[in-house]
């Protein structure tokens, strides 16, 4: 698994690649191509959700580890032979 460093920077390119293409679709999009408008809409979409995925991984490897998000505790219902 990467370390948070390294998938700060890998997020960082990317987010700056996606930058990148939103504003060459708004150069498109202001000239009147519709095409590059239901691009710029999916690239800000894909730009807020990896906001998101960001912000889920930054708390999932600085979140302390208290046991509250383990599964060790879970079992499996037993089957009951009598109902089948």
């Amino acid at each position: 698994m990467k370390s948070l460093s390294e998938l700060a920077d890998d997020y960082r390119e990317a987010a700056v690649r996606l930058r990148l293409a939103i504003e060459d679709r708004q150069g498109q999009a202001a000239r009147g191509d519709t095409t590059a408008a239901r691009e710029l809409g999916l690239l800000r979409q894909m730009l807020a959700e990896m906001r998101d995925l960001r912000q889920l991984t930054q708390g999932y490897y600085t979140r302390p580890r208290d046991g509250t998000y383990t599964t060790s505790d879970l079992r499996a219902p037993r089957t009951d032979m009598s109902k089948k």
